[in-house]
């Protein structure tokens, strides 16, 4: 099988796909309040042009997808769309990540479609917090969904927390809780500037190190030795604990040397980096009739784009290329 080794000899072999930019929520870190400007419904990927993408892709060494969105739960036949991915050959892993809302109703079937695991968004555990933190969002919900997954056996469960100071940074250690009482695995995620409400990046940003050192009241800390080699999260046990707790730290323990990933976009363009407004246009392309062999061209295209690092720490405070919404592009 071919492989996609990009410029700095990283091999890619991760495609992250956002199915809708559109969402049932506002996060603060997300979205505006007044939300975005949505693509046109012609303009969003058809379910039939993303599993001919995933096609392609996994013939050049794609192994592992995860579907995002803004909220891929809000998307029609999502079952049927897993089912469809599931028999392409190559593709090994299907993931998804969401704001868990409509998962309780969903999980048994996207099981049984063939989704391997999930992701699950949840940012305060406490319902005031929540409410304020997603605009909107109901915290029962949210985790009824988790319990929804665990009893679909959706594993491994993780659990993505958004660091953001002064609203969540007093609950790490009932974060922390899940992971002792369930088999989740809690990551704690460094906030990524994005340029969207009423918060500046200096006043939400909470490094991993804070984390680690608020946890160290719980018990050592202990490497898990077979984390993956480009994974993006740095995992630990604590003793007594059914899970795990990890951290993924873009802004004080860069990760970028091990990326693996592509993304693309709920409108049909392919980017190799989060930071970066390169980007192929593969629903142009497939528009105007490009053909398979075309399609894996300019995906090459897109890894060869890929730079060897992001820059957010490089940047004076405040001053960042891009504006962009993480619904756009899948997070």
């Amino acid at each position: 099988m071919d492989e996609l080794i990009d410029s700095f000899g990283r091999k890619i072999d991760y495609l992250r796909i956002s199915i809708t930019d559109r969402c049932n929520m506002r996060c603060i870190y997300c979205m505006p309040p007044e939300g975005i400007l949505h693509s046109p419904y012609g303009r969003i990927l058809s379910f039939e042009e993303i599993c001919r993408i995933v096609n392609v892709a996994a013939g050049l060494g794609i192994s592992k997808m995860r579907i995002t969105g803004g909220e891929p739960l809000i998307r029609k036949d999502l079952n049927l769309f897993i089912g469809n991915l599931k028999r392409i050959r190559g593709l090994n892993e299907i993931a998804l990540t969401t704001n868990g809302a409509y998962l309780k109703e969903h999980a048994f079937s996207l099981k049984e479609a063939g989704l391997d695991r999930v992701n699950i968004s949840l940012d305060s555990l406490v319902p005031e917090k929540f409410l304020e933190i997603t605009r909107g969002g109901s915290l029962e919900n949210a985790l009824e969904g988790m319990e929804a997954a665990l009893s679909a056996g959706l594993e491994p469960i993780k659990i993505n927390v958004v660091l953001l100071k002064g609203l969540n940074d007093s609950e790490i250690i009932s974060f922390a809780g899940l992971a002792k009482s369930r088999p989740v695995h809690i990551r704690f995620i460094e906030y990524m500037p994005t340029h969207l409400g009423e918060y500046s990046y200096e006043e939400l940003f909470f490094s991993s190190l804070e984390v680690r050192a608020i946890l160290d009241s719980l018990g050592e800390l202990v490497p898990i030795e077979n984390n993956c080699r480009v994974s993006a999260a740095k995992s630990f046990r604590i003793k007594g604990f059914c899970g795990t707790i990890g951290f993924i730290s873009p802004i004080s323990d860069n990760f970028c040397s091990s990326c693996n990933k592509l993304r693309l976009t709920s409108d049909g363009c392919l980017r190799s980096c989060l930071h970066s407004s390169k980007s192929v246009d593969l629903k142009a392309a497939m528009k105007n009739g490009a053909s398979d062999n075309d399609l894996a061209v300019l995906i090459r295209d897109a890894v060869n784009l890929k730079p060897r690092s992001h820059d957010l720490r490089a940047k004076p405070a405040g001053v960042f290329s891009e504006d962009f919404s993480m619904c756009q592009i899948g997070g």
